[in-house]
């Protein structure tokens, strides 16, 4: 073996691609001809090892166009690179190898070549995974030895379960509430449940639940999740230059007033998250969920960003579970930078967010007059506000709307 073989052993770098995955492909349907025509297709994708590690096999399933491919990659110990060849029920050859390995920033490339249509390319490849779940390859064309690079494909794979979900770690979340223009919450809640669940889900987000505002008729609410905040950088990057927002955003935009109301936040302990839903989300064209759900947001004095997770859990949380709550998740403010600044989120607050659920509008509605009249609540409250809280806290009542997951 080798010395550079014995300093480093890259043979676990593409151990993060074994398993089941669903795939949302974006292939750009003319080549080298200055074409901006993308197509998106989905696909089923299972990877497992061989040799002894060194080496796996991927097979590739979609209906798009009876195309069936398979990858097979082997590591070269005494070369420290990886060997890539990929074939297709189109040609079933091996299409000539790509070669490279993973840098110490986590994406790995490779490079080979091919022709396109009788003329010479060198083809790259990049691998990254920003999370556990989630995985991105692409491949790239240059007809002046690597001078220049048009990429033609992009592969978003996303983690399934043994029951065919995808696999959701929300460690980041956004709060989102959107101010729209007068009479067009319903035009966007039916282009957002039709255009952008699956296709933001597809690259590594996790729409967690999407709202009514029960008392601002031109408010929409919604919740999505990120397994980082690299991952969360690299998932906007993918859906908003991708072909699908590209293609909805004019009529999506035209819709808002301002989107920039964002909190971006995080657990407040481990266990604090919206549980993994138990059904699955409703088809298209479902009615409207019977369900209701109160956030409610704390503004916070600064020195009590840390202690008033405790003090929601000792004081506030028990008052609003024996007047019928069930307090399904606790949040507090992500201070981290903003790794997407295209989209603005308020930055220099101290939030503690709860979610509450209810059977329906009327038990919110009871919930919130008991609360009104509650002394436990009124007394834990005035003391939350000389030591904690910058003001009462906001209390958004919400009605889910048909497709949201959380209800």
């Amino acid at each position: 073996m080798s010395a550079t073989a014995t300093a480093r052993d890259g043979r676990h770098d593409f151990d993060f691609i074994h398993g089941r995955w669903q795939v949302q492909n974006e292939r750009l349907k003319q080549r080298l001809a200055g074409s901006n025509d993308w197509e998106v297709f989905g696909a089923r994708d299972e990877c497992r090892p061989i040799l002894d590690g060194i080496g796996n096999v991927e097979e590739f399933h979609t209906d798009w166009g009876g195309y069936e491919g398979m990858a097979l990659r082997l590591y070269d110990l005494a070369a420290d690179e990886w060997r890539i060849y990929w074939s297709s029920s189109r040609s079933g050859v091996l299409d000539p190898a790509v070669s490279g390995r993973f840098g110490a920033d986590g994406v790995g490339t490779f490079f080979g070549h091919d022709q396109h249509e009788g003329r010479a390319v060198l083809v790259r490849f990049q691998w990254r995974h920003a999370s556990a779940n989630s995985a991105h390859w692409q491949q790239a064309f240059s007809v002046d030895e690597g001078a220049s690079w048009e990429i033609n494909w992009h592969m978003w794979f996303r983690r399934v379960g043994d029951d065919g979900r995808l696999l959701h770690d929300d460690a980041v979340v956004e709060l989102r509430q959107y101010t729209l223009q007068p009479g067009q919450r319903d035009v966007l809640v039916e282009l957002f449940e039709r255009e952008f669940i699956e296709t933001q889900e597809a690259v590594g987000m996790h729409v967690i639940g999407h709202f009514r505002d029960l008392d601002a008729p031109d408010r929409f609410v919604w919740l999505r999740g990120f397994p980082s905040m690299e991952a969360r950088r690299d998932a906007l990057q993918a859906f908003y230059f991708g072909p699908v927002w590209q293609q909805h955003r004019e009529a999506a935009n035209a819709t808002m007033i301002d989107s920039d109301n964002v909190l971006l936040l995080k657990l407040a302990r481990p266990d604090a998250g919206v549980a993994p839903a138990t059904a699955m989300r409703p088809a298209p064209g479902a009615m409207a969920a019977a369900g209701a759900l109160c956030i409610g947001v704390c503004s916070l004095e600064a020195p009590a960003e840390q202690g008033f997770a405790a003090r929601f859990e000792q004081t506030l949380s028990p008052v609003l579970r024996e007047l019928g709550a069930q307090v399904i998740a606790r949040y507090m403010t992500d201070a981290s930078e903003n790794t997407f600044p295209r989209l603005p989120v308020r930055e220099g607050e101290r939030v503690f967010v709860w979610l509450a659920r209810f059977a329906d509008v009327a038990a919110l509605d009871a919930h919130l007059a008991a609360l009104r009249a509650s002394s436990a609540w009124k007394q834990a409250l005035a003391t939350a506000l000389l030591e904690d809280l910058a003001q009462p806290p906001e209390l958004l009542r919400l009605a889910p709307t048909a497709r949201s997951e959380l209800r």
